[in-house]
């Protein structure tokens, strides 16, 4: 058989056979290379994940050892942290991960998981880092109080390390912001927008304790003594931010020691013919035809107005005119306040013995105290008691840190804690909280009505009076309407009406036994107008002041019971002021309606006198659209 013969190739087919198997090496190699590019990106993705997610375990530590007494170093476990999270930024940091970041599909969950592991990075080392190191060794127990001081030296080392950790959580929300999702599988979409939402949250909370702060240490005495004036509001008489104000003391603070220094009730000031101040300014015009002299010529009635700064003026005006001394700000509270804070400390005994809880506290000093006696200094006494007991049981610690915090919260929420400060720095923090005020300066972040009582009998018996709130709110038009109704209620039965204490009964003029006569003021938004009130459907007419001395309109809702109905403008805020007498056992509603507002917020909220219980507050907001 013979041989095949061998095939010529041409010089032209010898080429192309070279550059044919010129070019699978070549597709081959580049094969290998990318399958070998592939791997070391996704080698170095893996050891990126496998540290974040050692990070976040290490981070929960972190955040759990924060404060807490016998807890590992805070700056150990952040150095464990950041050198996971130190790890995970410098595997995604190379130029191979960077240029299949251009590859469609896979490129952007590249890009996203970098963008990701370099923003907790820079997080951990810029924020976390000055934090573990100045919270060392410091836990809440070290802000407890102890024979009479509060340790506040702490305070002063972790100020600087508040501002590190809210620049850094700033940085860190703007990139998490600027992380494009949209083409990112869900495996990576889900823990992103973990952290975008955890730093959305905590941005706000970093900006405000920024600003807290540096006034916390000299607040307490780190630069010199402070002398705060205690304000103890009696809800039994009710005043519109709380109850009457008759009886105060002066706190003294210096280097983080708390001392009661003297103690004063309305028996230390006169009835003033010209009161040593008088709310005035931008917003006060109405003053005189509002609140006439009653709010600012007795020491019991400055707490009529729900403007706390104007309280805090006229109590300060008052207590250096009569009994003198230096006052840096004043903060008020009531006896339900007082409860609240008895459930972190448990129960204290008066001079007497007499052990009161926060169970039986209200009622004791709201009510006890003037059925088992009729002499006011008695009552004086008792009342100073308890706080010094009180004062005593917090100053020396009884009680954890975090029960305290705990019971701060309603305190706040129900305004019965008010602080005012001298300093403009301290003043303009109150004034964006809760603590500074009842009613805010705009509409902006919530449109917040109000509600206030004032008892008008020379009585205890607000003891006894109940209220409920309801508001029905149109924001949907251009211009919003408001309808606000109070229902004031007399809980005391008819039957005992005649067995009531002497110092309990009104002593008012055409008042019933067992009946009560109070104001009732309604204050709309911010800009708003007030279009009209009714009284049970009756519609209110107004007089031209609040005094029956000086109104001219004798046919004013009000005037027969030398009480005229009257309305004007505070804190830029239209008011009206109607007089309620309600025997026992029975009930009057005050509706008012208001129209328009400044840059209102279509969050509706009310504001109302803190009382002795709970005043039910019912929003109907209409769905626009």
């Amino acid at each position: 058989m013979p041989k095949p013969r061998k095939k010529i190739r041409t010089p032209a087919q010898r080429v192309r056979r070279r550059v044919t198997v010129a070019g699978v090496v070549a597709l081959l190699l580049g094969v290998v290379a990318v399958v070998l590019l592939t791997v070391y990106v996704g080698n170095r993705a893996l050891v990126a994940k496998d540290a974040l997610q050692a990070a976040q375990g290490q981070l929960t530590s972190f955040k759990s050892a924060l404060g807490q007494p016998n807890a590992p170093s805070t700056t150990m476990l952040y150095r464990s942290l950041q050198k996971n999270t130190s790890r995970a930024a410098e595997q995604v940091d190379d130029p191979v991960w960077s240029l299949y970041e251009r590859i469609p599909v896979v490129g952007p969950n590249l890009k996203a998981f970098r963008q990701t592991s370099t923003l907790v990075n820079t997080l951990v080392h810029d924020g976390v880092g000055p934090i573990a190191e100045a919270a060392d060794g410091i836990s809440v127990d070290s802000l407890k109080p102890q024979n009479g001081a509060i340790n506040i030296a702490p305070l002063k080392k972790l100020t600087p390390a508040m501002g590190d950790i809210d620049d850094a959580i700033t940085a860190a929300d703007r990139s998490a912001g600027a992380i494009d999702t949209k083409d990112v599988v869900p495996q990576l979409k889900q823990p992103i927008a973990q952290v975008q939402s955890m730093l959305g949250e905590a941005a706000p909370v970093t900006h405000e304790l920024r600003k807290i702060m540096p006034v916390l240490y000299p607040a307490l005495g780190g630069e010199g003594s402070r002398h705060y004036l205690l304000i103890f509001q009696n809800n039994a008489e009710e005043r519109a931010s709380g109850g009457n104000p008759a009886s105060m003391a002066m706190l003294v603070v210096k280097d983080g020691k708390i001392s009661l220094g003297k103690q004063g009730s309305s028996s230390n000031f006169p009835k003033y013919s010209t009161p040593p101040y008088t709310p005035k300014g931008t917003g006060n015009g109405d003053w005189p035809k509002i609140y006439t002299d009653y709010a600012s010529t007795y020491v019991t009635n400055i707490t009529m107005t729900p403007d706390f700064p104007s309280t805090a003026k006229m109590a300060r005006a008052m207590w250096r005119d009569q009994i003198g001394g230096k006052v840096d700000g004043v903060i008020s509270f009531d006896p339900v306040a007082l409860s609240y804070l008895m459930r972190a400390t448990g129960p204290v005994k008066l001079q007497d013995g007499t052990e009161i809880t926060a169970d039986n506290a209200v009622q004791f000093l709201l009510s006890d105290v003037y059925a088992k006696n009729t002499n006011p200094a008695v009552q004086d006494a008792i009342f100073a008691s308890a706080a010094q007991a009180i004062f005593s049981a917090v100053t020396n610690g009884q009680g954890s840190p975090t029960a305290y915090l705990d019971q701060l919260q309603p305190m706040m929420t129900e305004q019965r804690l008010k602080m005012w400060s001298v300093r403009d720095d301290e003043e303009t923090l109150l004034m964006d909280s809760p603590l500074g005020n009842m009613l805010p300066e705009d509409n902006t972040e919530k449109t917040v009505l109000g509600v206030y009582n004032n008892d008008d009998a020379t009585s205890k018996m607000s003891y006894y009076m109940d209220e409920q709130v309801k508001v029905v709110a149109d924001t949907c038009t251009a211009t919003p309407k408001y309808t606000v109704s109070a229902k004031v209620i007399n809980t005391l039965p008819s039957a005992k009406a005649y067995s009531l204490p002497e110092y309990v009964k009104a002593h008012q003029p055409r008042i019933v036994p067992g009946g009560d006569r109070q104001w009732v003021q309604v204050y709309g938004p911010v800009g708003a107008k007030l279009k009209a009130v009714y009284i049970d459907g009756k519609k209110v007419v107004w007089g031209t002041n609040f005094s029956y001395k000086v109104n001219t309109n004798y046919a004013a809702t009000g005037e027969a019971d030398r009480r005229p109905a009257v309305k004007g403008t505070m804190y830029d805020r239209p008011v009206g002021v109607v007089s309620l007498n309600l025997g026992p056992a029975s009930s009057k509603t005050v509706k008012a309606v208001f129209t328009g507002g400044t840059a209102n917020s279509k969050t509706v909220e009310v504001s109302h006198t803190p009382k002795v219980r709970e005043v039910p507050v019912t929003i109907d907001a209409a769905k626009c659209g």
